[in-house]
């Protein structure tokens, strides 16, 4: 070999994790870019008009008033779009795709933060970026599912570095975006009891970063209640038992029943018990553990997150995204939970598919019976990860 050649080859090996990282992302854009004239129902029927009326009103002034059925803090990200000298889809996939990255990178430091390995954060980053999921949600579904993921994402960051008041802040801004950010409410609950690092009064940071991020419409005369009003009509939306996804309620209840009934109604409150008790469950037992490492609270995370995905009525499937994001984090940490990740990339790939390609491969049975093997495996690791844990770290002795 000429010395050029060991030069250059030396040069590769020595920055191979940098490489590494910008072929993932050149693979992961150029992924993205395929889809960039691919108008998806979403797009055509709600975002598109979203923003000419958004623009219509004056952009900025448009904030006065509710526009669609999406928060605040998004309507005033689309009237900066408008702004921009890019056609309005582009706008609306290229603010999704930033965050795409932006989640690659948080989720790589928090795997970094936790194992101190350069290669599984990087790693991390690069299966975040190129999930069918990850793209098919910002590049062709147009949808915003990465940016209140990835403040979930730092919010967890946060709480491993003991920055508390920030880890809150962070959990109000992805309130800020989606409902669907209560998900991570349980285990925020359970880390404060369990840690006993903060005080209550900090969690006032939550709806200091609501109001924060919707200062724009609240500047416009907006009041601070419209913030929950949106999500309190979000909730009544949508009266079915499960919106695409198959969830454990599916094993008794097929959603286009033969009657066109799912008896949503009476068992709303029941699916609703359930997961209460599931989660209180899974609290009592990890406070009773006592000594967790930072391995463990991913996956402990994980596991809530994805019981309220499973046992919640009315669970569209875009709600499994930060499932997704955090299992695959927690697969850097635990590789016994890679065949759970696959599974629920299957499921997501078949229910993307479904309604953005009218493609059905699988049966709704099949993926019923995927989905509640994806969720016991991810419950078994998890109980067999803490019932192993040896003195790891905790926020309070005893």
């Amino acid at each position: 070999m000429r010395k050029t050649e060991e030069r250059f080859w030396d040069l590769m090996i020595r920055h191979r994790l940098k490489i590494f990282i910008a072929c993932a992302t050149l693979l992961s854009m150029y992924a993205r870019f395929s889809f960039r004239g691919f108008i998806s129902p979403d797009v055509d029927i709600f975002l598109i008009p979203w923003y000419d009326v958004i623009q219509e009103r004056g952009a900025w002034r448009a904030l006065g008033q509710q526009v669609g059925n999406y928060q605040i803090s998004y309507q005033t990200l689309v009237a900066l779009l408008t702004y921009l000298p890019v056609h309005k889809v582009y706008a609306y996939k290229m603010l999704s795709m930033a965050f795409d990255y932006a989640l690659g990178i948080v989720a790589g430091r928090m795997v970094h933060e936790i194992t101190g390995s350069q290669t599984k954060a990087a790693a991390v980053y690069a299966v975040v970026v190129l999930l069918p999921t990850t793209v098919l949600n910002s590049a062709a579904w147009g949808q915003c599912d990465s940016i209140y993921t990835f403040f979930l994402m730092a919010t967890f960051l946060l709480l491993l570095r003991e920055r508390h008041g920030a880890a809150l802040f962070c959990y109000g801004l992805a309130f800020a975006f989606k409902l669907q950010a209560v998900f991570f409410l349980p285990f925020l609950l359970f880390y404060y009891v369990w840690s006993r690092k903060f005080s209550a009064w900090q969690f006032l940071w939550i709806p200091a970063a609501m109001l924060l991020a919707s200062v724009g419409g609240l500047i416009q005369g907006r009041s601070p209640l419209d913030i929950f009003r949106i999500y309190a009509e979000q909730s009544g939306t949508y009266q079915q038992i499960s919106l695409n996804y198959p969830s454990f309620w599916n094993l008794m209840v097929v959603t286009l029943a033969e009657d066109g009934v799912d008896h949503y109604a009476e068992l709303q409150g029941f699916c609703l018990g359930v997961t209460v008790v599931a989660l209180g469950g899974m609290m009592l037992w990890l406070i009773r553990k006592g000594k967790l490492g930072k391995d463990s609270l991913l996956q402990a995370a994980t596991l809530m997150m994805y019981t309220c995905l499973f046992f919640l009525p009315a669970m569209h499937e875009r709600y499994s995204y930060p499932v997704l994001i955090f299992l695959t984090a927690a697969c850097a940490l635990s590789p016994r939970m890679i065949p759970v990740l696959i599974g629920v990339v299957a499921i997501d790939l078949q229910t993307y598919g479904s309604y953005l390609m009218k493609k059905e491969a699988l049966s709704w049975e099949l993926l019923t019976l995927m989905n509640v093997a994806c969720y016991a495996g991810t419950l078994y690791l998890t109980w067999r990860s803490i019932q192993k844990e040896p003195v790891g770290w905790i926020g309070k002795e005893g």
